[in-house]
């Protein structure tokens, strides 16, 4: 059974601490001889992942707490927006620990957070990458370079400043309160740590690390300090326009940097309910693209091998929208939207009596009893 390198008179217990110290101090990870237990470490990070239900009123606190300060700010001042993880996120993986994996727990209350520094740090290299037109749209989206460092501070050592923005650490609601252990299966250990020559019989040692699952909820605050940056970039003080532009680089960290860690295989993606919309709508319309240029191949093919029936009486359902026609006993069909389309294609008199259930007679062409082309 693998232990908690702990005193003894802690006990074995640990499920009413919090994530933090489960995943440190309490890990679940080694023999009684001191020894790590290797084939315990899925187990020991699965015990890491629950939230009690103390971790989940501490964390519904701090976000609340965080809404009420948020509350108490001007309009002009703060910028706030709600992101969904739509791919797993991960920070802090350098921090030391026994799985040589770490992960970022906020002391002392254990709980998974954002750093603020780091939301700054992604926030910058958005800002910067579309300031200069690395993306192709640094017109569209108004970022000037300028703006960067009067946001977000300069580091020159002739002409240090402050930057008008404050980014306050980010904590997670997180579906089903409890963490994920997720798996990196490195290949040729042989090769790039022992030496061996390259080959493809190695045997890969999983290696497990925590992550906060996709679904996740987001909830980013900006504070701006309008005094100063009425100094630093008074026309983005003026109407709150430093909003705009901080939104825009806020889309696209979400969309092509990522938060956290491993963001270079697609960890720490997010959208916004914006972003899921217009996601939605492009998935929407392409759909539709393609059931057009299906529809149009099978009327290419139908045409290709229709037989034009003369003189068919033609005749058109309102009911469903059908329109039908009959030759020698044989009947061919176009179902709606099709058969609207086809009676469409009628001159208006001929169109006129059809509709209003009068004798008319067409030329159809027909492939497989379904009716493809009309005319009078």
């Amino acid at each position: 059974m693998a232990l908690a390198a702990v005193p003894g008179y802690l006990g074995s217990q640990f499920d009413s601490a919090s994530p933090g110290l489960r995943f440190g101090m309490y890990l679940q990870l080694w023999c009684a001889d001191g020894s790590r237990k290797t084939t315990a470490q899925a187990q020991a990070l699965e015990r890491a992942c629950r939230f009690n239900e103390a971790d989940q009123q501490r964390m519904a606190a701090m976000q609340q707490r965080q809404a009420a300060m948020a509350a108490t700010l001007p309009d002009t001042q703060l910028l706030g927006l709600d992101a969904v993880t739509t791919a797993p996120f991960t920070t802090g993986l350098g921090n030391e620990h026994p799985l040589e994996n770490g992960f970022s727990f906020l002391n002392p209350h254990g709980l998974p957070y954002l750093p603020g520094s780091g939301v700054k740090g992604v926030l910058r290299q958005a800002a910067t990458e579309l300031s200069k037109g690395s993306w192709g749209t640094a017109q569209q989206e108004g970022w000037k370079t300028p703006w960067v460092d009067a946001l977000f501070g300069s580091m020159d050592p002739e002409q240090p400043r402050r930057g008008a923005l404050q980014f306050w650490d980010v904590f997670p609601a997180i579906p089903g309160n409890r963490l994920a252990v997720d798996i990196m299966a490195p290949h040729q250990k042989h090769y790039y740590q022992d030496g061996d020559s390259p080959h493809d019989s190695g045997s890969p040692i999983p290696i497990f690390f925590l992550t906060v699952p996709p679904g996740s909820n987001f909830a980013f605050h900006v504070v701006c300090d309008t005094t100063l940056l009425r100094h630093t970039a008074p026309e983005l003080e003026s109407d709150s326009h430093w909003k705009k532009p901080l939104a825009a680089a806020f889309e696209h960290a979400f969309a092509w940097l990522g938060f956290g860690a491993k963001t270079a295989v697609g960890y720490g993606a997010m959208e916004t309910p914006t972003m899921a919309e217009r996601r939605h709508h492009e998935h929407r319309v392409q759909e539709q693209e393609l059931k057009r240029k299906k529809e149009e191949a099978l009327a290419a093919e139908q045409e290709k091998h229709a037989t034009p029936w003369e003189r068919a009486r033609i005749r058109f359902n309102r009911s469903n929208k059908s329109l039908s026609v009959e030759k020698d006993n044989k009947t061919a069909i176009a179902v709606a939207p099709q058969g609207e389309a086809l009676l469409a294609s009628l001159p208006k008199d001929t169109r006129t009596k059809i509709e209003r259930g009068q004798f008319a007679r067409v030329t159809a062409y027909v492939a497989d009893h379904v009716l493809v082309r009309v005319e009078p």
